[in-house]
């Protein structure tokens, strides 16, 4: 793909000896916006964060072109703990990053591939990125994928690591060992389901949890309505299934995420339906994983509810936000919180939102939530408890009025990123680092 591959030459080289110069320090609040990739001529795709427990960073994001269905190419920029930004480098045989994490110093990759002119992904692959900066050989994890694909990956206390994969012909799970080599597939699905939604969830120590929606038969033919689960150890990757829940004959699942909540889980999803009317309804719901899931709907029914971003931290203070729509389109992003000995409050409207965006939302220690989305174009970004349920004044994180698919993550500290696509016709991706008072 020769054209992606020339998309930033000189413009990243003159934009990032700029950047690779040593930040000034470090001052409470959202500081100015960084490039974690100069303006380029083909459509950015949705950047992804990590953080390893050093506070080193990493954002992967994707580059495609719109006209031509297949080409897109993936990247990968890292950021040091004291917000240096290195330059964008190419993950070759890459077309997507599905997800990524550090397993200490070293950074693992969760990529998607497909032959040239298809779009991704027919294979799911993990490359690992050391502490010195080099790339291992891919290791192909899951083959005979088809169509869109979504991934987790997930690292336990003990350095190993769990790959999860969906799309509509099933749900995989690999685990690795201590050296990173990551061992045997394990299909969770039948071959009567088809997945729609998956999320995947550390609980501590080395146990985890993988959650998925799927409707049964051919795809497209039933609507997705039990919520399924494993859950998995140091020993063994996810292996033995679950129902969590079923909701009512004629809803439907649209989105699901799973969250730690202590040792265990907390389920959230989107479910909808049509009333005796004709009157479409969406609603965001919860329920700790458990025999007998008490359900709690944590939106109202007279709004649309979409965008669903669950976070939460190892004590199981927890944070939710979506976006709630009129059916006129006036879209506000709404946040429900709790800390670890608590019940979800009430929902609280943080400001208006972007119809075609979604919010993101993070949680660090000590329970302090970041909600970030975009408004009028602008990358807009609160800071709250989910011990006390506010949220300070939203902060405007960048005068661009053409900023897209922001999302948002904790370091290891108090220290945030948020980061965004900007452009329309140069997008470019860009960052912004949070200091904590």
């Amino acid at each position: 793909m020769s054209g992606a591959g020339r998309w930033r030459s000189v413009a990243v080289a003159l934009a990032f000896a700029v950047l690779a110069a040593a930040p000034p320090a470090a001052q409470a609040g959202w500081g100015r916006p960084f490039e974690f990739a100069a303006p380029g001529t083909l459509d950015d795709l949705p950047p992804q964060l990590a953080f390893s427990p050093a506070g080193a960073a990493a954002a992967a994001f994707g580059v495609e072109d719109v006209d031509t269905p297949g080409v897109s190419q993936a990247y990968l920029t890292s950021r040091s703990p004291s917000g240096a930004v290195g330059r964008p480098r190419t993950i070759s045989g890459a077309k997507q990053i599905l997800a990524l994490a550090f397993d200490g110093g070293a950074l693992e990759l969760l990529t998607g591939t497909s032959p040239q002119g298809l779009t991704c992904c027919s294979s799911a692959q993990a490359i690992q990125l050391g502490a010195g900066g080099r790339l291992q050989r891919p290791r192909t994890l899951v083959d005979g994928l088809t169509g869109a694909t979504l991934g987790r990956l997930i690292t336990l206390a003990d350095g190993q690591m769990l790959a999860a994969i969906a799309t509509e012909r099933g749900v995989w799970v690999v685990q690795s060992a201590h050296t990173n080599r990551f061992g045997t597939q394990h299909r969770l699905t039948g071959m009567q389901q088809s997945p729609e939604s998956m999320s995947a969830a550390w609980l501590g120590a080395t146990n985890t949890i993988v959650a998925w929606t799927a409707a049964t038969g051919v795809p497209g033919a039933s609507d997705p309505r039990s919520i399924y689960f494993a859950t998995g150890s140091g020993k063994r990757a996810p292996r033995r299934v679950s129902t969590a829940l079923t909701v009512a004959s004629g809803h439907r699942i649209d989105e699901l995420a799973v969250a730690r909540r202590g040792t265990s889980a907390t389920l959230a999803w989107i479910e909808s339906w049509y009333d005796s009317s004709g009157n479409y309804h969406s609603q965001v719901k919860a329920a700790d994983v458990g025999a007998h899931p008490r359900i709690r709907a944590l939106s109202p029914a007279n709004r649309l509810a979409s965008g669903l971003s669950f976070a939460a931290d190892p004590a199981g203070d927890q944070g939710l936000s979506w976006e709630s729509c009129t059916t006129g389109a006036s879209c506000t992003v709404a946040t429900a919180v709790r800390g670890a000995k608590a019940r979800f409050g009430a929902s609280a409207t943080l400001g208006a939102i972007d119809a075609a965006q979604t919010p993101a939302i993070a949680v660090g220690s000590s329970g302090r939530v970041l909600v970030g989305w975009v408004q009028g174009g602008q990358p807009m970004a609160a800071i709250g408890s989910a011990g006390s349920r506010r949220f300070g004044t939203p902060t405007v994180l960048s005068a661009s009025t053409f900023a897209f698919d922001l999302t948002v993550g904790f370091g290891p500290g108090r220290d945030a990123l948020a980061a965004w696509t900007q452009g329309t016709l140069n997008p470019s991706v860009v960052g912004a680092s949070y200091h904590a008072p």
